[in-house]
């Protein structure tokens, strides 16, 4: 899904909602959470050349919404 998504020319923050779209839609259900840490190309080779920084966006729907599920669901990311 990401490969497929993150082919053409895209914002990060765009491409985190169209996965939780797709994903919502294939799985069929609304209780999709999708957060994504990516290495900008051009902050690396570009500008000020920070090879170490990344960028997370997140999208929370349906059970994620609600702040204790989001929390359960950070903390076991984090854990991984």
């Amino acid at each position: 899904i990401v490969h497929y998504l993150s082919k053409r020319p895209q914002v990060q923050e765009r491409l985190t909602v169209q996965i939780a779209g797709y994903l919502k839609k294939v799985l069929h259900t609304e209780d999709v959470a999708v957060v994504i840490e990516a290495t900008h190309l051009c902050m690396v080779s570009r500008g000020i050349r920070d090879v170490d920084s990344s960028t997370i966006t997140s999208s929370y729907h349906g059970q994620f919404l609600d702040t204790e599920n989001r929390k359960e669901f950070n903390r076991q990311l984090n854990h991984h």
